[in-house]
Order: structure tokens, then sequence, then C-alpha cells
């Protein structure tokens, strides 16, 4: 739609909005301002009104987010509408790899913000034209996503040390998240049906992990759907109805995702996962058609078979899809229904937070917002760490997932202030210091348990190291843009944060763990998707930019963290061991780009910077 045909002021809207539940209640005159009501307000009390078009209970803070939303897709329609560039026509004839890269900053004008002033004339929102399309159709890719920090490395590399990639048929990276063929494939060839004890050990080691992870399977229900498997295995699923087509999806579907998980050891199992992939679309329609707590189950099910093959379907579009049945189901509250068992109260939370939690994170990696926003969240946590909770060590890896949840949580709101503003935000470094802390004291609550390992246990890990690399991308970014010349501005303050760094060979170190995992063991169980790849490309890559700006020399280290500091030297960075610790982040893109094939370009673009990197960083004496 367009925005100018739809221009309406704030007060124009806000006059629409009705008298706040409590106003009403308390039989008052209530005001139309926005987060919430002078009365609210005053009161300390969550103003809230009843929205009939979605029969739910809405808080004034979402209309106010909403509104935030548009003006700033409005002010950067009027930049787009307004960008009357000479240099336009002058980059549009630069290199293939330029124009793909998109390296023209965005000029709006400068939003208040408590913590101190934006840039007006840098965003680092990039465009990518996505190869092989028909139409030709471009890609956006936000600030937050790691290919925008791949651009910023390549242009400051490329400036400084001369042409990076020389391939002579690299035409960038292939980017799968949003480009993917939807088309229903039609079920392969018959083949024999699996045994019953094949089928049990595949839903075994999918509850051991995948389900440790995103819960939202329960084991007492999937006992009786392998016999309705078994015995339509062999038969034209496609006519299953019901409960029956339910059961029949349910299994083939965990099947699949299981399968794909054991092709790490197996790579016949790759045949195997599409084979039961091949089979649950017979009856995806069935399953997906109606709003239920089975249709939000199938579409899960859908979302995590395409986090290990991407080109399988559209993960964004599943996720849009599930995030409006999970609101139109308020599994976003918490419903006062005196029937609901804890057990379904559990489930319920489960699936909500899970799916919460692929939505944001696939979100932050293509640098774009939610329509799921906080404001609207009531729902409990699935679990919380207590004494009573943490005494049994069955249950502690699901605590320890739940805990993880919370985690997403914090990191979304460094997201909607860090990432979100249309313009790049210039945030103080207190700012940086305070949300650290949130991560570390997430981090501390867990320092005294034996969580032992485990699936729960290690997403923790993973965590905690991956939303430092989160939190301090946009100043690698600026610190990158700032030294790409070779005379630094006087007025520059831009600095390189330590942290980062150490939380990037972590990543790699523990993917890398991941990778050499035994079959059966723990590390050789974890499941190893496209989230995953994503969070290896952002770390090497964060070490390579450090490696960089290590050798430009010109901008200061800084801690900002006491609990996090080296004790020697807590204002540098020792890279006495980048040759090994590039070497195995070499071996993880290698084993990326065998495992999906497009992305390749990837690990052409890390070989060529580590071929010109470490040699001048061995000469100046760095590693």
């Amino acid at each position: 739609m367009d925005l100018d045909s739809t221009t309406i002021s704030e007060a124009e809207l806000t006059r629409l909005l009705p008298t706040c539940q409590r106003c009403r209640r308390l039989r008052r005159k209530c005001d139309t301002n926005l987060p919430a009501c002078r009365l609210c307000e005053k009161g300390k009390a969550e103003c809230t009104f009843f929205d009939h078009a979605l029969q739910q209970t809405l808080p004034r803070s979402y209309v106010h987010s909403l509104l935030t939303r548009l003006g700033r897709l409005r002010s950067v329609q009027a930049a787009v509408n307004g960008n009357n560039d000479p240099l336009a026509h002058f980059q549009a004839q630069i290199s293939q790899h330029a124009r793909n890269i998109s390296l023209t900053s965005t000029h709006l004008d400068p939003p208040p913000n408590e913590w101190g002033t934006y840039t007006s004339d840098l965003s680092f929102d990039k465009h990518f034209i996505v190869q092989n399309a028909n139409p030709t159709c471009w890609q956006f890719l936000g600030s937050s996503s790691p290919y925008a920090l791949i651009v910023e490395v390549l242009v400051h590399a490329q400036a400084k040390l001369g042409p990076m990639v020389h391939h002579p048929d690299y035409a960038g990276p292939e980017f799968w998240l949003n480009a993917q063929s939807t088309e229903i494939q039609q079920p392969a060839q018959l083949r024999p049906t699996p045994s019953r004890s094949e089928v049990e050990m595949l839903i075994n080691l999918y509850m051991a992990t995948t389900n440790g992870l995103v819960v939202f399977v329960d084991s007492e229900d999937i006992s009786h759907d392998i016999e309705v498997y078994l015995r339509h295995q062999s038969s034209n699923a496609k006519y299953l109805t019901g409960r029956d087509a339910h059961q029949f999806f349910r299994v083939a579907m965990i099947c699949a995702v299981a399968s794909a998980n054991k092709a790490r050891h197996h790579s016949i199992y790759d045949t195997e996962s599409m084979a039961y992939y091949a089979e649950g679309l017979q009856c995806v329609e069935e399953v997906t058609s109606e709003v239920n707590a089975d249709a939000l189950e199938a579409l899960l099910l859908l979302i995590m078979f395409t986090l290990f093959y991407p080109r399988k379907g559209d993960i964004w579009k599943l996720l849009d899809f599930a995030c409006r049945l999970s609101v139109e189901l308020s599994y976003h509250t918490e419903p006062n229904d005196d029937y609901e068992d804890e057990r379904a109260k559990r489930r319920r939370r489960s699936i909500f937070w899970g799916l919460y939690t692929i939505e944001r994170t696939v979100g932050q990696h293509l640098g774009r917002p939610s329509d799921l926003t906080e404001e609207i969240i009531t729902a409990e946590y699935p679990a919380t760490l207590t004494d009573s909770t943490i005494a049994d060590p069955d249950s502690l890896q699901l605590i320890l997932t739940s805990h993880y949840y919370r985690l997403t949580y914090i990191r979304s709101e460094i997201f909607r202030e860090l990432y979100l503003p249309a313009i790049a935000p210039n945030l103080p470094r207190i700012w940086y210091e305070q949300n650290l802390e949130h991560i570390i004291a997430w981090r501390r609550e867990l320092q005294f348990l034996d969580t032992g390992l485990g699936m729960g246990s290690m997403t923790c890990d993973m965590g905690f190291d991956s939303s430092i690399c989160f939190l301090f991308q946009p100043l690698l970014l600026r610190a990158l843009v700032a030294t790409k010349d070779h005379i630094l501005p006087q007025e520059v303050t831009e600095i390189i944060p330590r942290e980062s760094y150490y939380s990037a060979v972590h990543v790699v170190e523990f993917y890398h763990k991941l990778f050499r995992g035994t079959e059966g063991s723990p590390y050789g169980m974890y499941p190893i998707t496209i989230v995953s790849a994503h969070y290896i490309f952002q770390a090497t890559i964060i070490i390579m930019a450090h490696c960089l700006l290590a050798i430009d020399g010109r901008l200061p280290i800084v801690s900002f963290s006491r609990d996090l500091a080296g004790e020697e030297q807590p204002d540098a960075i020792d890279f006495s061991e980048i040759h090994e610790i590039s070497g195995t982040c070499l071996i993880l893109l290698n084993t990326l780009a065998k495992k999906w094939s497009g992305m390749v370009g990837l690990l052409d673009i890390y070989k060529s910077l580590q071929d010109k990197v470490l040699p001048i960083m061995m000469r100046s004496g760095l590693g």
C-alpha cells in the first residue's frame, strides 16, 4: 500500500481510541494520550482497551508502537522518493559485486532519542539482488544481519588492501532465507515401509534433540500416532482427513527432521529425510486448514524441517502464518481458564515461546522486525529456575531451554532500539554497558548450577556469546566505515569492542566441537540448521573485522565489562592464536558450503580475506 495515499495524522488516529478499561471501570473521563492515558499513568497501571475486531484486550503501548513504526516507514519512503543523488548513475557502473552489496547511504532527519543523537547520514541496511530470480528482484537485509557486516568488511578491505575476491564465476553468495521455492513437490516413488524400530529410533532422536529446544510435541501423544503412520504409509495418504491426517503428518515430519539431523553422520539419511517429507506433504493442506493447536503444531514441524533444508519452503512466510495463528489461538496471553490443567499450560507456553524464539532469531539474521510485538505478550515462560525445578536432572535441560527464551526476549529489546530505526543510532557507551550487564546477569543465574551437557545447556552457552556478538556489531560497522580511508577524520570517536572478538572466538570453538562430535554424544546430536550457519558466518566475519581494525591500529580497543575483561591488558586483544582460530573458521565454512552449496561464496570471501590479512598481521607482529 502507498503510504502517501493513507496519510493520516497521529491526532486523527488517536481520536478513534476507545475509553480504556480502567477508566470505564472507574467511570472516569479518559483521554487519548499515548502510550497511556493520564489517569493510568498517574496510577502506574497498564492502560488497556478491548479491540472488538481482534476480540482481545490490547495495551495502548501497542498502538503507540504501531504509530512509531508507521512514522519510520514514512520517513524512509520520503527519503527514497527524494533521493536525486547524481552519483547514483556512476555507482551503477561499478563492478557486479559492488552493485550487489549496495553501498549507498540513507539520509534522514534525526528523530529524538533519550540516549543521545542519531547520525543523519549513515545506514547499514543493505539490498541484494536475488540471483536467478525471474523477474529480477531485491532482498532487504538489515544491519543486524551477518551479511551487512560482510559488506562493510569487504568495502574496508578493498579500500585498504585492494580487490578481495578473484574467482571468475563469483557473483556473490546466495541468500536462501526469503527467496525460496514454495512449490509443492509430488511425493517420491513409494518405498518399502520403514520398520517400527526405525521409526521409533527417529522419533526418540527427535524428542531428545529438536524437541528439547522447541518443545511442542507431547511424548504421550506420539506413541499412539505410530500405528496410524505404519498403517497408511504404503497407501495414498493424501486422502486422509481429520485426526488420522494429523497423526500421519506428525510422524512423517518428525522422522523427516530427525533424519535431517542424523544425516550429519550418515549421508543416506538425506534421502530418507526427503522421503518422509514427501509423505508428509500429501496431507499438508488438510492439517493446516483449520484454526487450532494441531494446525499450529503442523506449521512448526514444517518450520523445523525448513531450517535444515531452506530451499524446501519460505521460512519467513511459514513463521508469519504460525505467529498469526498463535495470536488467533491467544497463545501469546495467559487466559483465565480454570479448566486448563498444568500439562496444557506448559504445552501452550512451550509452543508459543519456542515459536517466538525461532521467529525472533530468523528475523534478527535478516535484520527485520516482527509483527508479534512484545507489548501484546503476557504469556508466562514454560519454566523458571528455582530450587525445586532444578532438583530434577531429567527436566533441567528443558528448564535451561526456557531460560534461553528469556535471553531471546532481551535480544529482542536490544534489536528494537539498536537495529530497528531506519537510520543507525549512535548510542553512548553506557547504553552498551547496561545491555551487556543484562546479558551477563542472565548468564550469572546459571553459574552455580551443575547443568551437565545437554540441549538446553549447550544452547545457553552458545546464546551467551552470540548475543554479545549481536550487541556489538554496530560498533564494528561504524569502526570499519570510519577507518576505510587513509586519513582518519579528527571528529571520529569510534571504538572497538574487545568483548565481541573473544565471544566470536567462543562461538567458533563451540560449533567446532559440534561438528567434531561423535554420533550419539550430546555434541554429535545437537541440530545444525541454517540458523547455526548464520551464527558461524557472523562469528567468523567478526574475527576478520577485528583483524582488519588491528592492522589499521588507529581506533582504541575498549572493554565494556569488568566481568569479561582480561586480567592482563583489559583494553587489548591477543591475536597470538589467530592462525589456529582462522583455520578453524575455514573448516567450519567449508563444512557449511558442502552442506548448503549456495553458501560457497562466503567461504571464498573468507579465504580471500585470510590470504591477505594474516600475512600482514604476522609482519606487523600482531599474530
